[in-house]
């Protein structure tokens, strides 16, 4: 940039006359410093939003470390609900083991009674049958019978007798343990009951926890992306930030040299008659209006506040931006003095004219992201002169113009200044 302004000043030298290359050099100033201006307020606007950036990801690592404190905490009731599942699952198979056994026992002593019960209708049906015992040895002995024959009878029949009151005495037995066990084996069952839908609804928390936590693991995720892109974005933005700081800085410091050198150069007095002229000589500017700087005018991003298309980042959008096909001419939007043209990180190869004053105001007009220059440095142009031609340097995602236009040093809305 040095050497194009140093090309620039020898051009305005060679002019006619010292005063008119003072009045030059003048011109040239007012419009570096309102680059510089301009420049300068952007630079605040990025800065701002860079820390907006690093707020919003400052604010995004708070969340990522409560949602992962909060995945902890639930990880940590799931490990607790499976261990109480493990303890149901095998407390419910210790019931259903009991309940088996009892099922199995009562089957056994229905078997019991249902045996004693037929032995006790079988000997009442042979008493009924062949009479008591006992009358008969009786009846034997009172018809003559031994003695000691109606002893042994009788022995026999009181034996007969008590082996009766036993077989009734073991079955009503049989049917007191029958009925225990029909009311273990229910009290079982309901125990049983109980303890699955217990290990039910334990299982169906489980599936709530399992469902959680596997919803915090998604959050989670999410906040990490977003954290990413977030970090990405105020990576980009302070890089971008430092970068444009640095080559402002750097082409202050060489204009401001450079000036000051031609300045100390100049020896005549000030001029009286030139200043804040037209630039471009003729009335190419009394219209009061600039002219489009593409023939065909397609625009693709206003003037203003915008997501950034590189960083992400919301930022001031310092012109308006035409799209149109790389290498497409573009023209002067009113006469005036090309003031430098250089490379920029950010803008690419531009192009800046000092218009000189228009409707009270002096008005500076620069063309940025060219694919090549047609102008010098110095040199004068006229309204619908080709100055570049459109290109795609610098920062930028597609083949398209970015128009600016500052007035007095800041930069405006330049379809304030358009037909």
């Amino acid at each position: 940039m040095a050497f194009t302004l140093t090309f620039a000043l020898i051009a305005a030298l060679a002019g006619p006359s010292v005063a008119e290359s003072r009045d030059e050099l003048e011109k040239k100033k007012n419009g570096v410093n309102s680059e510089i201006t301009g420049a300068q307020q952007s630079y605040d606007e990025s800065s701002k939003a860079a820390g907006d950036a690093a707020a919003v990801l400052q604010a995004s690592q708070a969340q990522l470390a409560d949602a992962q404190a909060n995945l902890g905490s639930v990880r940590g009731q799931l490990v607790a609900a499976q261990a109480l599942d493990a303890q149901m699952q095998a407390a419910l198979a210790q019931s259903e083991a009991d309940l088996a056994q009892a099922e199995a026992d009562l089957a056994v002593g229905e078997q019991n009674v249902e045996a004693s019960t037929k032995e006790v209708i079988s000997f009442s049906v042979e008493s009924l049958q062949s009479g008591d015992p006992g009358l008969r040895a009786f009846n034997d002995l009172m018809n003559g019978a031994n003695p000691t024959e109606f002893t042994e009878r009788k022995a026999i029949s009181d034996t007969i007798a008590d082996v009766q009151l036993d077989r009734l005495d073991t079955l009503d037995a049989t049917r007191v343990i029958l009925d225990l066990n029909e009311q273990k084996v229910q009290a079982l069952r309901d125990q049983v009951q109980v303890e699955r839908d217990a290990a039910a609804a334990n299982l169906a928390n489980i599936t709530v926890l399992e469902q959680q936590a596997a919803a915090q693991e998604a959050s989670v995720a999410q906040l990490v992306q977003a954290n990413s892109a977030n970090k990405a974005a105020a990576d980009a933005a302070v890089a971008e930030d430092a970068a444009l700081i640095s080559a402002l800085e750097a082409d202050r410091a060489r204009l401001e040299a450079e000036i000051q050198a031609e300045i100390a150069r100049t020896t005549p007095p000030p001029a009286t008659g030139g200043g804040g002229g037209g630039g471009g000589g003729g009335g190419g500017n009394a219209s009061g209006k600039l002219s489009y700087p593409l023939d065909s005018v397609r625009l693709t991003s206003p003037y203003g506040y915008r997501i950034h298309p590189i960083s992400g980042v919301r930022r001031m959008h310092d012109g308006q931006d035409f799209g149109s096909p790389c290498g497409t001419p573009i023209k002067a939007a009113a006469d005036g003095t090309v003031i430098s043209q250089y490379y920029n990180s950010g803008y690419g190869n531009r192009v800046i004219l000092n218009n000189g004053v228009i409707n009270g105001v002096n008005i500076v007009t620069t063309y940025n992201h060219m694919s090549r220059f047609a102008v010098s440095p110095g040199a004068r142009v006229s309204r619908g002169q080709v100055i570049g031609y459109v290109g795609t340097t610098g920062a930028s995602t597609g083949c398209h113009l970015h128009f600016m236009v500052l007035v007095n040093g800041s930069h405006t809305n330049p379809a304030n200044w358009l037909p």
